[in-house]
């Protein structure tokens, strides 16, 4: 290491969280590192530069080794990131071993670049594993990665591309070290207690991706801390799970079910049929419906099969109702146009065959609101297949939200009304109801008005699922701002979630909590009177339900409602009964 990265790695320690410095000063003596030629004092070989070039998006690039770094000068920079990387190849990765990656990295003007390693062939080993911010400043990136599989000649990855200027490279190391050490979880909740502990009431649950989430101790050390469930935000996609037909791969997921064992979370399968983020073999294949059925079929004994018993839900259908000719009707995928439209009937079928114990849910987004004409086709649809006795338990209702930049919330912000009596239909019909993929998305920039708005919707949410007896489950999609869908997918957009880019709690985390510490946890509201025991022999008020709608959860008072009738002094609470959760 030369004096100016001993310096950078000084002041690293200033933007460095506790933890991060601790595992980056606590970390054993180099091993063997795999890189032949990380300080660039002589030449660069054996890296190397690509550039992917289009006519509508030219990318060129130089490499050379300057003072000592790698510099990638790119004069035309292509459209995407990928478009230009700086690469190294033959890298002897060995499953289930945790290698520690460092490098320093600057930039002639602020950019984001990527960090991936793997090969990117069948079976899926193509992972991003650090989005960087760079500077003009050199900045110390230090990480530890767990890999999952044997990756005899994997690549590291640079990716530099999307705008012309120069990115430089310094002092990179990647060697095998012992697993990190997950420090303790001290829950931020101001009454001690955190979400996980008022499961009697909701679950609460996050998505979590692979090798990202397991590679990080202190991420996971959250995510055990505070929630009661997972759901594998990519890896049980079937681009990953069946990439090469009647070839399964469960590496990424078994990982998940087993980190989620260990520390007693619930985990949700998720999903089974879905148009997107499907292998090419099925996109680009030419099956006829009986051929599509029996493709169908095999993918849920697949999986279902694998984990058969381990899961309590799982999300059947994905996202099969879409806006054609003014008319919400089905989604035009391959599912649909090679099946028919009894598709979702013959998943939901099968699905019971296959784990006959598991509750079974159709998933979907812009599903929230009662009156909104998705919403009411997804609810036809979803009470039709119960009128004709297809096997389905749920619902669940993605939940993504957002301000606009602008600071506009006319179509990013929903009415909460809405959604309580969108709840309250499908209890009439015997269907849960679960909050599966929640998140406020914030329009840059950030500021206080929208930093608001998004803590009043978790907390809004979480208490309209609260009061509705047949919502049982909240997850938020992805823990923290650090390794986000949102600004990938939505450029002009981030800051959508619980946690902050440095995995410490926001306001939205505080919001959440500040809703749940109105209630013991066993469910009941603190300071309301607790109600009369039955007469002997009672079975305590009995049920008028008519055998369809879900029972109402016992003594949770409507927080509103209490709320407003303690600021008029009156005193008032009601009484319900509550039914016992999976």
């Amino acid at each position: 290491m030369n004096a100016t990265s001993s310096k950078l790695a000084l002041s690293t320690l200033a933007w460095l969280s506790p933890v991060a410095a601790l595992c980056l000063w606590a970390s054993p003596a180099q091993a063997q590192s795999l890189i032949t030629n990380g300080t660039f004092d002589a030449d660069y070989a054996p890296w190397w530069g690509n550039a992917s070039s289009t006519e509508e998006a030219p990318a060129d690039y130089a490499l050379a080794a300057t003072d000592g770094q790698l510099c990638a000068t790119m004069m035309a920079g292509g459209k995407n990131p990928w478009d230009v990387i700086v690469g190294y190849s033959g890298l002897a990765l060995l499953p289930n071993q945790h290698y520690h990656i460092a490098f320093s990295v600057s930039a002639d003007v602020n950019r984001t670049i990527k960090f991936k390693t793997g090969l990117g062939e069948a079976p899926y080993t193509d992972y991003f594993l650090k989005t960087i911010e760079v500077t003009t400043t050199p900045t110390l990136v230090d990480f530890t990665y767990l890999n999952l599989r044997n990756d005899a000649t994997a690549q590291a990855q640079f990716q530099i591309g999307a705008t012309a200027g120069k990115v430089c490279f310094d002092n990179i190391v990647i060697e095998p070290v012992a697993a990190p050490t997950v420090p303790p979880h001290v829950t931020p909740s101001a009454n001690g207690h955190p979400l996980k502990d008022y499961s009697a009431i909701v679950k609460m649950g996050t998505a979590v991706d692979t090798p990202i989430f397991l590679s990080n101790a202190q991420h996971n050390a959250i995510v055990a801390g505070e929630f009661s469930m997972i759901t594998p935000a990519n890896s049980m996609k079937m681009n990953i799970i069946q990439p090469t037909q009647g070839v399964f791969d469960y590496t990424d997921t078994d990982a998940l079910v087993a980190w989620a064992q260990q520390n007693n979370l619930e985990f949700r399968g998720h999903p089974l049929v879905w148009h997107t983020q499907a292998p090419g073999w099925l996109t680009s294949g030419t099956f006829t419906r009986e051929e599509m059925i029996a493709i169908m079929y095999a993918h849920i004994d697949g999986l279902m099969g694998h984990y058969a018993g381990k899961f309590p839900y799982w999300d059947v259908v994905n996202e099969a109702i879409d806006q054609k000719d003014g008319q919400w009707t089905f989604r035009p995928t391959f599912w649909h146009e090679r099946i028919g439209d009894d598709f979702i009937d013959l998943a939901f079928t099968h699905a019971r065959t296959a784990d006959p114990a598991a509750k079974l849910v159709y998933n979907d987004y812009n599903i929230e609101q009662k009156g909104n004409a998705k919403a009411d086709r997804v609810f036809e649809l979803i009470r039709d297949m119960k009128m004709r006795g297809i096997p389905i338990d749920a619902v669940g209702m993605q939940a993504h939200y957002f301000v606009e930049p602008n600071g506009n919330t006319a179509s990013g912000v929903p009415n909460m009304q809405a959604i309580s009596d969108n709840m309250a239909r499908y209890n009439e019909i015997g269907i849960e109801v679960h909050i599966t993929e929640c998140d406020f998305r914030i329009g840059k920039p950030l500021d206080d008005t929208k930093t608001q708005l998004q803590n009043k919707f978790f907390a809004d949410l979480l208490q309209v699922c609260i009061d509705a007896p047949n919502c049982s489950h909240f997850t938020v999609w992805g823990l923290s701002d650090v390794d986000s869908w949102v600004p990938n997918t939505f450029k002009d957009y981030d800051f959508a979630h619980i946690y902050d880019a440095a995995l410490m709690p926001k306001p939205a985390y505080h919001a959440l909590a500040g809703v749940f510490a109105k209630y013991n946890t066993d469910g009941t509201l603190i300071g309301a009177t607790p109600p009369p025991a039955p007469p002997s022999g009672s079975s305590g008020g009995g049920d008028d339900s008519g055998g369809c709608s879900l029972a109402p959860r016992a003594m949770r008072t409507n927080a509103g409602l209490l709320a407003g009738l303690a600021l008029l002094g009156l005193a008032a609470s009601r009484r319900a009964s509550r039914r016992t959760r999976s």
